[in-house]
């Protein structure tokens, strides 16, 4: 794996997280790879923040829902 292709964001949230950089570490490449692609789909820290602290986790998924639909609405409109 070619830790110099890591999204930007990926990498400074297991700056954030030495457990999770550490389980990232010890996973096989096609984990690592599939891990990598999972994190391309992220659109906020926050969903960054859980994918990565649910590599910590005792095997469990991250949560990437969003917990209140509406919060995709907001923002500035369009006219």
């Amino acid at each position: 794996m070619d830790y110099n292709t890591l999204p930007v964001g990926l990498g400074l949230a297991f700056a954030t997280n030495r457990a999770a950089m550490d389980r990232f570490v010890d996973m096989t490449d096609d984990e690592k790879k599939e891990f990598v692609e999972r994190s391309r789909g992220v659109v906020s820290r926050k969903e960054m923040d859980d994918l990565v602290n649910s590599l910590a986790a005792d095997d469990e998924e991250p949560d990437l829902h969003l917990e209140d639909v509406n919060q995709i609405f907001k923002g500035p409109s369009i006219g």
